[in-house]
């Protein structure tokens, strides 16, 4: 089968891989029809995820048919379509009933390498799915295959983000980074009652994409973001901040726009950064510092509804549909900004 492959920092190629088998009963088969390119991706492919940095299958975002389960597979049937979490757990142990995938002795993530269960990604032509039964969303009939390709992560983190930042009616919320975690942070918030949106980035494209799902936008290419963010708050500065980039001058930013006593998600991938605020500096200001992995175990079966409803349009975040073939243009196109979204597809 071909899959794409990690060689080393900046090295990213398809080759042909032996197919995936069931190892555990609890095993499916999915054969992948789309796969997306994720921020965190391009964190591995310039070696900033620890053991993920060579000689891995890339992708932790992958929607297909399942073509085989094991024997302790009971709600999952082949033949049909599914898309898979980017996370894996076991369902059953203390961690997994608190929905936190984090703290089950079986965590891991596609196409994360070894510090993250050492499972092949989705960025191939077939995958092996531990734990099916909770891993594997149902797609409902009639439900664009890119709008629930967008549960496996992106979705499913801003809503947890939003879930877990306690957003209520009439919260100002700000989003640092229009990516397309940031774009369908924009797309959630007013679902959680929060009555004024700002989305902060440099990049006047994705700015501009923003506005369109209802965001303020404040180009920090232009204007101080705190100046920009206070001047839409009656110098309040925002009730809850996320931080949607994953590097330590975005985490800086959400910080500084954030009002006292506020409240600070970042969903953006940090590894060995430093924190731009010293610990008596977020006392004195007293801001809640929240980060998040996304739980799509959790919220897929509301995530769904609401797609199903035509309440939410994840694809529209979507720029680019291209072969699996060409993952390597792909990744050039995504880490240089020119795609928002890339979906690769085997079909």
């Amino acid at each position: 089968m071909k899959a794409v492959m990690l060689h080393g920092p900046g090295d990213v190629r398809v080759d042909e891989l032996p197919m995936p088998e069931i190892v555990d009963p609890t095993d499916a088969i999915l054969r992948v029809t789309n796969t997306a390119i994720c921020g965190t991706d391009l964190h591995c492919l310039h070696g900033g995820i620890p053991a993920a940095q060579s000689d891995i299958v890339l992708g932790h975002e992958f929607a297909g048919v399942v073509e085989a389960v094991g024997d302790g597979v009971h709600d999952i049937e082949v033949g049909e379509r599914y898309v898979a979490s980017m996370m894996v757990g076991c369902g059953a142990c203390a961690g997994c009933q608190r929905q936190e995938s984090r703290s089950c002795t079986y965590f891991g993530m596609f196409g994360m390498g070894p510090a993250f269960g050492d499972l092949q990604g989705g960025q191939a032509e077939y995958v092996r799915v531990p734990f099916a039964d909770r891993t594997l969303i149902e797609q409902p009939a009639g439900v664009a295959t890119n709008d629930m390709l967008m549960l496996t992560d992106i979705l499913s983190t801003a809503w947890t983000a939003l879930t877990r930042a306690g957003v209520r009616g009439g919260n100002t919320v700000t989003v640092v980074g229009a990516g397309p975690v940031g774009q369908l942070l924009v797309m959630c918030a007013p679902l959680f009652g929060a009555s004024r949106v700002i989305a902060v980035d440099l990049d006047a494209t994705r700015l501009r994409q923003a506005e369109e799902l209802g965001a303020i936008p404040v180009n920090a290419a232009e204007v101080d973001p705190r100046d920009g963010v206070f001047d839409h708050t009656n110098n309040q500065g925002a009730d809850v901040t996320i931080e949607a980039v994953g590097n330590a001058a975005a985490l800086e930013t959400a910080l500084g726009v954030t009002r006292m006593a506020g409240t600070v998600v970042q969903v953006g991938t940090l590894v060995d950064e430093p924190m731009p605020w010293s610990a008596g500096e977020m006392f004195m200001r007293s801001v809640a510092w929240i980060p998040v992995l996304g739980e799509p175990p959790t919220h897929a079966e509301a995530l769904t509804r609401l797609v199903a409803a035509g309440r939410l349009a994840p694809s529209r975040v979507v720029s680019h549909e291209m072969p699996l073939e060409d993952a390597p243009k792909a990744y050039e196109l995504f880490d240089r900004r020119e795609a928002t979204k890339v979906v690769l597809t085997t079909e």
